[in-house]
């Protein structure tokens, strides 16, 4: 094959190459309107700048309607690697001492101990006024009476021992057992909830629920129906106030057009230079059928 014969191809080739060229820059350029002498330039602004709001109205619909839909989402959230995996996690949590889960929401060392102090107190005032609300002397005396006379039924001293005998030496005790714990059983009681709460909060969550024999497989069943039910309802209520569809829309409408063109490339760079590549070649065959024919 001569030159003059090469000739018709190879220009075919640079023509196809190079019209493909330009066609697939004029996809992204010009990215503004261009105007000689007051007239618009034709097919200014190029195709995507152009139409980037219907683009951006359409992704925003396919994206919506048929790859991100609620039931896809749902089976997403709910598929049983992520089910297990969040499942897991709430039993490490729950695994913790309270002691730790508690100070998560505490600032520092100091509010920690003043919460504590604030349950102390709290749990020994209720203590205090439920005993309180007690006629403490007069169950004293009724109670000792009572078990005083079983012990001393059928003696001889149960025929000296007369009921107003009993309350002379009973009812003193009572009023002063009375009187003694209004004083100081406040410090007694708060000692032993100090004990309890220092004994609670090194246990889990967890170590509770067996000391009530509650398996750990009922608790991740427990977990497991409120991960569905709440996942299931957030889901829904999400996508009811999110419209998907809208905001995909106006999130590309905000892109520039430099980025937006950088997104197109990133996914379609290797096919436009196959578009480009193409023209070349069917150029370069065009060229050979015309210099044969």
């Amino acid at each position: 094959m001569t030159l003059q014969n090469l000739t018709g191809p190879i220009i075919g080739s640079i023509i196809g190459y190079f019209t493909n060229y330009i066609a697939v820059k004029m996809l992204f350029y010009p990215r503004n309107e261009v105007k000689i002498c007051g007239h618009k330039v034709p097919f200014t602004p190029g195709a995507i700048p152009k139409g980037k709001p219907r683009l951006a109205k359409t992704v925003g619909h396919v994206v919506a309607n048929t790859l991100l839909t609620e039931e896809d989402i749902k089976q997403r959230i709910l598929s049983p690697e992520t089910e297990a995996a969040v499942i897991d996690k709430v039993m490490a949590e729950l695994s913790n001492k309270i002691y730790v889960e508690i100070g998560r929401v505490c600032k520092n060392y100091e509010e920690y101990g003043a919460l504590k102090e604030n349950l102390s107190n709290a749990f020994t005032n209720e203590i205090m006024d439920s005993i309180g609300k007690i006629d403490l002397k007069n169950t004293i005396v009724n109670e000792a009476g009572r078990v005083i006379k079983e012990k001393v039924h059928g003696t001889m001293l149960a025929m000296f021992l007369s009921d107003e005998m009993l309350n002379s030496f009973i009812q003193p005790v009572g009023v002063e057992l009375e009187a003694y714990i209004a004083e100081n059983g406040k410090d007694f009681i708060q000692k032993e909830v100090n004990e309890k709460i220092m004994a609670f909060e090194q246990k889990s969550v967890l170590d509770l629920c067996r000391e009530m024999d509650v398996e750990d497989s009922k608790i991740r069943d427990a977990i497991r129906s409120i991960y569905r039910s709440a996942s299931e309802d957030a889901v829904s209520g999400v996508l009811k106030n999110v419209d998907i569809s809208t905001m995909i829309e106006e999130k590309i409408n905000d892109m520039k057009t430099e980025d937006l063109e950088k997104m197109v490339l990133t996914v379609m760079k290797k096919e436009l230079d196959t578009i480009v590549n193409l023209g070349a070649l069917i150029g370069f065959i065009l060229g050979s059928l015309n210099t044969v024919l």
